[in-house]
């Protein structure tokens, strides 16, 4: 799952522009398997000008400063002009990590788009965009893919202060992130609060809120949508456990 924030830079007149990113990666996610030198990925300036384009990893706080991710990406700062392509080559500098489980950074991309000498000369709102992609380290020990652990996890129907959510355990060493939660009992339908990151850590429990401030029903199934190796949404429909 792909995140996507604005920074707002100088703030004196508002200039209407469209808030979407202009660099386009080749996925939406990127797997780093242990033992490889490094991993790659292409990306294209989709917009009508040139960027300036900076990429770091970090834990997700998307500060350029950070350093304690154990990645180094190069190019760190380069410039694209429209309809170019730039690879990325991302760099595992060998720090210890866990080997029994994935292990989940982000990588940047915080692109800024240039100056023009018309805008130079007046007050004007600067917009950059920082686009978010997940990093998942993969230790050798694991072979199991997302489509193979999907089948292990298990939804419950939990109440606390907060009010109904779906209680999602997930006994595998892999990272399973969501794009949809919903519980179902035939035509009555309740759906979990859309989130930044509705991912479920390895061996963890996650719980997704319900919109819905009614009682649900505890009876059911759950239908929900995860994001595959490939970044690609699946359906899946399960019981909803006791």
């Amino acid at each position: 799952m792909m995140k996507m924030r604005v920074v707002i830079g100088l703030l004196c007149l508002l200039l209407a522009a469209p808030l979407h990113a202009g660099i386009m990666a080749a996925g939406t996610r990127v797997i780093y398997p242990q033992g490889h030198r490094e991993v790659s990925l292409m990306l294209a300036n989709t917009n009508k000008y040139p960027v300036v384009v900076q990429s770091w990893v970090d834990n997700g706080e998307g500060d350029p400063e950070f350093s304690g991710a154990p990645f180094v990406v190069l190019p760190a700062v380069f410039r694209l002009s429209p309809g170019q392509r730039q690879g990325l080559r991302i760099i595992y500098n060998q720090d210890k990590l866990p080997q029994d489980r994935e292990s989940v950074f982000w990588l940047n991309l915080y692109e800024i788009p240039p100056l023009t000498d018309k805008q130079s000369r007046h007050s004007r709102l600067t917009l950059a965009m920082n686009t978010q992609l997940k990093l998942f380290w993969r230790p050798k020990a694991i072979s199991s893919t997302l489509e193979d652990v999907v089948s292990q996890l298990t939804f419950r129907l939990v109440h606390d202060s907060a009010g109904w959510a779906i209680a999602v355990n997930n006994p595998t060493p892999l990272n399973i992130s969501f794009t949809s939660i919903t519980l179902v009992n035939g035509t009555d339908e309740h759906i979990t609060r859309s989130q930044m990151d509705m991912m479920t850590r390895s061996f963890s429990e996650k719980h997704y809120p319900l919109e819905t401030a009614n009682t649900p029903l505890k009876a059911g199934k759950i239908r929900y949508r995860y994001l595959n190796e490939n970044g690609a949404s699946i359906e899946k429909m399960v019981p909803l456990n006791r």
